[in-house]
C-alpha cells in the first residue's frame, strides 16, 4: 500500500496554507480537494467557461483567494494534487479510501490534516421544500463562482454578517432584494464592542456592504423571520413575522411579500464527519456551529498524527482557519524533525498572538448572531426534516413520545439520516427536536456515527482498492 507522510484532505484556506507550510520544509504532502479548482467557498474560483478582464471586478475575495493561491503554486514541485477527488472512508491506522477519476484509491498516511469545512445550517419551515428555496452558500456560488442570478425578486432571511454580504453581492448583480430578515434584534452589541477593536479591515467591509444596501434602498429588519413560503410550482410568497429573544414569531405580527426567490441564512455547520470516522473527541459548542473534534493549542486532535483546521473545528472565518492551518503544518514538521523545537516555538508564538485578537472577534460575533431555539419550536407536523427520505417532524415527535430518545433508534425507525446526504442536513434538526421534546443536553442527545462509505459511491468503487 501507497504511504504518505503528510495527506491533507480540503483545498480551501486551511488546507492551503497548510500545504504551503509543510512544502516549505520539505514534506511529501498528498493535497486532496473535492471540487474542480482550490480555493473553498470564500475564495472558489471561477469555472473555465467564464474569462476575467478585469480581477478588480470579482472583489477583495477573489483577490486574496488569487494571491494565496499563487503563493501555493511556488511549490507546485514538492507536492502532489488532486482534485476532483470524493474521500469517502478512513479506517484505522489513518487509512484513507478516495474517489478519484472513477477509482477507488487507497493509501496510508503518516500525519493527517482535516480541514473539511462546514455548510449551511438548514432550518426547516412551512415550505422550505419549494423550488426557490435556497441557502445562502449555494446563492453566494451562483453569484460570485457562476455569475448566474437565483431569482429576480430575492428574500434573505437569517442571521449574521453574511447576510449583508450576499446581499450587496446580490444588488451589485442586478437583483431586487425586497427585504434583509435579521432574526437577530443586536440587543447587547454594545457590550461585545471592545472584542472588536483592532480588526478594521473586517469591520470597514461590514461597513461597505451596509452602505451598498442603504444606497439600494433594502430595508433591513432586525428581529424578524421566515415563517412560511407559499406558491404552486415554486415560490410565490413569503410569510415573515417579529420573533421574541428566543425567535419564536410573536403573534398577529406577520407580513407577506411576493417573490421568487428565499434564501436562508441561519449560520454554518461544521463539517465533521472525517473527524468522526478517525475517532477523533466530539465536543458540544453551541457558539462555534454545534459538534467540533476537540483539538490542543496546534491543532491536534484527541488521535495523535490526526489535525483538523478552519471551520471544521468551530465557524471562525477564512483568516482563523489559514492560521490554523499553517499552526498544524508547523507541528507536523515539527514531528518530522525539520525544524527545531527553538523555531517551532518562536513560529508558534507569532501564530498564537495573532489567533487570540481574531478568535475574540470571531467570538463575539458569534455570541451575537448565536441561534436560538424559537425557530425550531414553531415546526409544524408536516414539514419535512429529512428530505432525503422524506420524513416529517411529526414523524419524529411520534417516535420520541413512544419513548425512544436515542437519536442512533430515531435513525434507524424513521430512517432520517439514511439518505444520499447521511444526516448532514437533518442531524441537526433532529437532535435539537429531540432536546427540547426531552430536555436533555445537546451533550446527552449525542450525533450520529458515521460510517464508510459517508458520500455516495457506487458499490464497485467501494469494492476497489487493496487495504483489505
Amino acid at each position: 500500500m501507497r504511504e504518505v507522510e503528510l495527506v491533507i484532505i480540503g483545498g480551501g484556506p486551511a488546507g492551503v496554507c497548510a500545504a504551503i507550510e509543510a512544502a516549505k520544509c520539505g514534506v511529501q504532502i498528498l493535497l486532496l480537494d473535492e471540487n474542480p479548482k482550490l480555493g473553498g467557498q470564500i475564495y472558489r474560483r471561477l469555472p473555465d467557461s467564464l474569462s476575467i478582464t478585469d480581477q478588480r471586478q470579482l472583489g477583495k475575495d477573489y483577490s486574496q483567494g488569487t494571491q494565496l493561491l499563487a503563493e501555493l503554486e511556488q511549490y507546485s514541485d514538492k507536492f502532489e494534487l488532486l482534485r476532483d477527488v470524493l474521500v469517502w472512508g478512513i479506517f484505522p491506522y489513518k487509512e484513507l479510501a478516495f474517489l478519484h477519476d472513477g477509482k477507488t484509491e487507497v493509501l496510508k498516511a503518516q500525519r493527517l490534516i482535516l480541514a473539511e469545512g462546514a455548510y449551511d445550517r438548514p432550518v426547516p419551515f412551512s415550505g422550505w421544500t419549494l423550488p426557490g428555496v435556497l441557502t445562502a452558500g449555494a446563492a453566494l456560488r451562483m453569484v460570485k463562482a457562476e455569475k448566474v442570478l437565483p431569482g429576480e425578486r430575492i428574500l434573505l432571511a437569517g442571521t449574521g454578517p453574511l447576510q449583508l454580504a450576499l446581499g450587496a453581492h446580490l444588488v451589485e448583480a442586478g437583483a431586487k432584494v425586497v427585504a434583509i430578515l435579521e432574526a437577530s434584534s443586536l440587543s447587547g452589541f454594545w457590550k461585545q464592542l471592545p472584542h472588536f477593536w483592532g480588526q478594521w479591515g473586517v469591520l470597514k467591509d461590514g461597513m461597505d456592504y451596509l452602505l451598498k444596501l442603504r444606497k439600494a434602498r433594502v430595508p433591513l429588519l432586525r428581529g424578524y423571520a421566515i415563517v412560511e413560503a407559499k406558491g404552486e410550482e415554486q415560490v410565490e410568497q413569503a410569510t415573515y413575522a417579529k420573533v421574541d429573544r428566543n425567535w419564536q414569531a410573536i403573534p398577529s405580527t406577520e407580513k407577506r411579500a411576493e417573490v421568487d426567490t428565499i434564501i436562508t441564512g441561519y449560520g454554518l455547520v461544521p463539517s465533521t464527519r472525517l473527524s468522526r470516522l478517525c475517532g477523533c473527541r466530539q465536543k458540544w459548542d453551541p457558539y462555534r456551529g454545534g459538534w467540533i473534534p476537540a483539538c490542543d493549542e496546534h491543532m491536534e486532535t484527541t488521535i495523535p498524527g490526526v489535525f483538523a483546521v478552519g471551520d471544521c473545528t468551530g465557524i471562525e472565518g477564512a483568516i482563523v482557519a489559514k492560521e490554523e492551518g499553517r499552526l498544524a503544518a508547523l507541528k507536523v514538521c515539527q514531528q518530522f524533525g525539520l525544524i527545531t523545537p527553538e523555531e517551532a516555538s518562536r513560529r508558534y508564538s507569532a501564530i498564537f498572538k495573532k489567533l487570540r485578537g481574531l478568535r475574540r472577534f470571531e467570538a463575539a460575533l458569534n455570541n451575537i448572531f448565536a441561534i436560538r431555539r424559537g425557530l425550531l419550536g414553531q415546526i409544524i407536523d408536516d414539514v419535512i426534516i429529512c428530505r432525503c427520505e422524506e420524513v416529517t417532524a411529526g414523524e419524529i415527535r411520534k417516535v420520541i413520545n413512544e419513548g425512544f430518545i436515542n437519536i442512533s433508534e430515531i435513525k434507524v425507525l424513521t430512517r432520517a439520516g439514511m439518505g444520499p446526504c447521511q444526516g448532514r442536513m437533518c442531524e441537526p434538526i433532529i437532535a435539537n427536536m429531540i432536546s427540547m421534546e426531552t430536555k436533555q443536553s445537546m451533550e446527552e442527545v449525542g450525533f450520529y456515527s458515521p460510517r464508510p462509505p459517508i458520500k455516495p459511491v457506487s458499490f464497485g468503487c467501494a469494492a476497489e482498492g487493496d487495504s483489505g
